[in-house]
């Protein structure tokens, strides 16, 4: 491995954009002060496309839409551009998965404002927070401004086409029909009947692209693993269909990146023609770089980064722009073209941390996290150091854009790992938000536990917000579904009632509270609603799955992933060599809160009965505020107290259990994750008060982190608190908030205790932590005065953001957590 040592740190002052080359400086403020806008190209194109192929298989509908789409949308090369490609006809926008919802958030909020008088503000409010808590944020002012054409083109031809047959209309009458959902009115009463979810945008999890792949053989040679594949099919049964139809699709999608490719060549070359001096000679070097790749291995560093983001552009295209499609471990595929173009002069540091930049900028136009967030560090496949140059210059990047208001890095540190690398990791929250820190060792445990190989397990990357899985060999399904442990908690103590439905039974019924005679009474019921959840949470993803298997395939995506033309299976069928599906939760803190409060009030003090405490919590402490106050004393997960801790372990290994009772449909497992992205805020609206002194419609703990304001005992104790969790194996990964006064790791002294702190957490077995370093008082002036913070980067729960374009409910949410500071 390169010595790192001698790698520049990046300037000690990064308060202004000096620091930064003229073109990088230029791309940033465009993108920082970008307007998102509606874009219906995707839509207008897979629809027609779909139109005529209505009698074709689902797999070459899925080839065609992409095909037409690609060789029909708007493509441009911006001033001064040396990596091209975009997933948008507009400057700043998403393509569209028409195929999971008519009712995508974008589309209908421009529906609902065209002609209808409502102000944008209005309109916005009216959206909600949704699962992100920026669906509803002040960059979305003008989606509505859609012309009569576009709104005409959409309420009378796109929409009315879609409606009965999209991934949500379609999961919905086999849920229907299968007894999933019997009362629709239920649903839109008082939210999801049995404390679970099952999201459309994406319609299925997360995945990491195979750009590996991509770099060894090129589109061209997936094609020609293709047409090998469909020439060893002569002569065979009828029974082969199936495997004919998606080697086709696939052949159709790869050969159609290629036309992509070639399209941005043509218009490079005409540009050039119009060019002169030093742009002449970039367009030029554009133009050759896109006659050569994707379509076939790159043979420099230049070409590799052309290559890597063309592939996660025409990934997003296949599959939507909400959809989380990660890059994987970047420094890995990038480290041998760097070495090269390096040792041969092709190519200095300062040149390849410019052209970083420029991806990196080129990242940050994904709202929805996941494309966005770039895996580092960590070891190989033999388990030796993987830390190369390479990971230096993305910590580089991150650091001098600071974190370029919507990416992360998902950092690896393992006991291999050389000292430099975590301490300049630790060095980027001097001035950067949105880096998070895994531990090797606890996430190849749990992917060893799914069934990984070693090999596999030790090359895995982070997808969606902290979701470890293989690297481009794997179906993804990391996120999408998910139960809440306090509405099941909620439920256990009044007999499957909730506060959403009036206290009527939604969940299984339980005993009263009157009858519980023991605190083991409480968790057996507790487990009851767990179950319950679990196993209908579980037989909705399926049917959720095998109708996106049935309709929606996704050849493209396939074509990349290790084992899908190989067996002759698209991934949402099973191609992958690693098939697993998901069960995530949030909201350990607020439960294990609240069965400790249970327990010292009801059962070892026995201040009152559990019937009292019930009718409390069911009246939210009214007249009752003497007892609210004892229950916000009681202990505190988060706090390296071991009479709550025991029971966030309980609960963790409980639902452990409950999630890995269940085999994934495809093969392999479904794997448990703790991790709430912004729901915690929407769950915690729709609950009751609560026995840890939460007040009703208060927001719920996110991940693992403690509730806000629980932890009085400092850094240490918190980090004690998270690492007894993480010993169980949640394969599918936590996350751990943290708040870190900036002031406190801005001499080496404190970067030192920085470091350490980190090291001690890791040792104990710690999972994953991550940084917001904020002060209390900078986020309420930015929340006051936004145009003051434009790079203001940070962690709402696993994804990154920029604070002045969250909601004021996710700004208040992060603003209310623990200040700490490093001492």
């Amino acid at each position: 491995m390169a010595n790192t040592s001698g790698v520049p740190l990046a300037r000690e002052e990064v308060s202004d954009d000096s620091y930064l080359p003229e073109r990088i400086k230029k791309f940033k403020d465009r993108l920082a002060s970008a307007v998102y806008r509606l874009d219906l190209e995707r839509v207008r194109y897979y629809t027609q496309a779909y139109k005529l192929t209505e009698n074709e298989p689902s797999y070459i509908r899925a080839a065609m839409g992409l095909e037409k789409t690609l060789t029909s949308m708007t493509i441009r090369i911006e001033d001064e551009e040396l990596i091209v490609g975009s997933k948008s006809a507009v400057a700043w926008g998403d393509p569209i998965y028409i195929e999971a919802s008519v009712n995508h958030p974008h589309i209908k909020l421009a529906l609902d404002m065209y002609g209808s008088g409502k102000s944008v503000e209005e309109a916005l409010e009216g959206m909600g927070g949704g699962g992100l808590g920026v669906e509803n944020a002040a960059f979305l002012r003008e989606l509505p401004n859609i012309s009569e054409e576009e709104y005409s083109e959409l309420a009378k031809e796109i929409i009315p086409y879609w409606k009965n047959k999209t991934v949500e209309a379609r999961r919905i009458a086999l849920w229907e029909k299968e007894g999933v959902i019997t009362d629709r009115k239920a649903i839109a009463s008082y939210g999801n009947p049995v404390g679970w979810i099952v999201t459309d945008h994406p319609p299925q999890g997360h995945l990491t692209v195979g750009i590996k792949k991509v770099l060894d053989m090129g589109f061209a040679g997936i094609a020609l693993q293709a047409e090998q594949k469909l020439e060893g099919l002569k002569g065979q049964a009828e029974s082969a269909k199936a495997a004919k139809d998606f080697w086709e699709s696939v052949l159709v999608s790869a050969q159609a990146v290629c036309s992509f490719a070639s399209r941005y060549a043509a218009l490079a070359g005409e540009m050039a023609q119009k060019a002169n001096g030093q742009r002449k000679n970039d367009l030029l070097e554009i133009k050759e770089r896109c006659l050569r790749v994707p379509m076939e291995p790159p043979r420099n560093f230049m070409e590799a980064l052309q290559s890597i983001w063309i592939t996660q552009v025409v990934a997003l295209i296949s599959y939507g722009g909400s959809s989380i499609i990660a890059p994987g471990r970047l420094d890995q595929f990038l480290y041998p073209f760097y070495r090269k173009d390096l040792d041969t002069g092709r190519i200095t540091r300062e040149q390849a941390l410019e052209a970083l930049m420029e991806y990196y900028i080129k990242l940050a136009t994904n709202i929805y996290f996941g494309p966005n967030n770039v895996t580092i560090g960590g070891i190989d496949r033999d388990g030796e150091d993987a830390v190369n140059d390479v990971s230096y210059l993305f910590l580089d990047v991150h650091l001098r854009l600071k974190g370029c208001m919507r990416n992360g890095l998902a950092v690896r540190i393992s006991p291999k790992t050389p000292p430099d690398f975590l301490r300049r990791a630790c060095y980027t929250y001097r001035y950067a938000g949105g880096v998070a820190l895994y531990n090797d060792d606890v996430v190849i445990r749990d992917l060893l536990f799914d069934g990984y190989s070693l090999e596999d397990a030790r090359n895995y990357s982070i997808v969606g917000c902290v979701e470890p899985t293989g690297t481009g060999n794997n179906n993804g399904y990391t996120a999408t579904n998910g139960i809440s442990l306090m509405a099941l908690f909620e439920a256990a103590l009044n007999e499957g009632g909730r506060y959403v439905s009036g206290w009527k039974p939604i969940g299984p019924a339980t005993p009263p509270a009157s009858s519980f005679e023991t605190f083991h009474d409480v968790k057996e019921a507790f487990i009851k609603q767990l179950s319950s959840a679990v196993d209908e949470c579980v037989r909705a993803a399926d049917l959720k799955d095998r109708v996106i298997a049935d309709y929606y395939p996704l050849p493209l995506l396939s074509s990349t992933i290790e084992g899908c033309v190989e067996s002759g299976k698209d991934i949402t069928g099973g191609g992958a060599r690693y098939n697993h599906g998901c069960i995530t939760n949030g909201s350990l803190a607020t439960v294990a809160n609240s069965m400790a409060a249970v327990r010292q009030v009801v059962f070892d003090q026995k201040l009152l009965s559990m019937e009292e405490l019930v009718r409390r919590l069911r009246n939210n402490f009214q007249d009752a505020e003497n007892l609210r106050r004892q229950m916000l004393v009681i202990p505190k997960y988060g706090n390296d107290d071991e009479y709550v801790d025991e029971l966030a372990v309980w609960i963790t290994s409980a639902y452990n259990q409950e999630v890995r009772k269940h085999k994934f449909w495809m093969g392999g497992v479904y794997r448990p994750c703790i991790i709430s992205v912004a729901t915690h805020i929407a769950w915690g609206a729709s609950l009751g008060a609560s026995p840890d002194g939460r007040v009703a419609g208060a927001p719920i703990a996110n991940g693992i982190s403690p509730a806000n304001g629980d932890e009085r005992n400092g850094l240490t104790a918190l980090f004690a608190s998270a690492a007894k969790v993480c010993s169980i194996p949640m394969s599918d990964g936590t996350a751990l908030n943290v708040i870190l006064n900036p002031l406190t790791v801005r001499t080496d002294e404190g970067l030192s205790k920085f470091v350490s702190l980190i090291e001690t957490y890791f040792a104990l077995g710690g999972r994953q932590v991550q940084f917001n370093p904020m002060s209390r008082e900078t986020l309420l002036d930015a929340q006051k005065n936004p145009e003051r913070y434009p790079d203001l980067n940070v962690k709402v729960s696993g994804f990154s953001f920029r604070f002045i374009d969250l909601t004021i409910k996710v700004q208040n949410d992060i603003i209310a957590r623990t200040e700490f500071c490093v001492t």
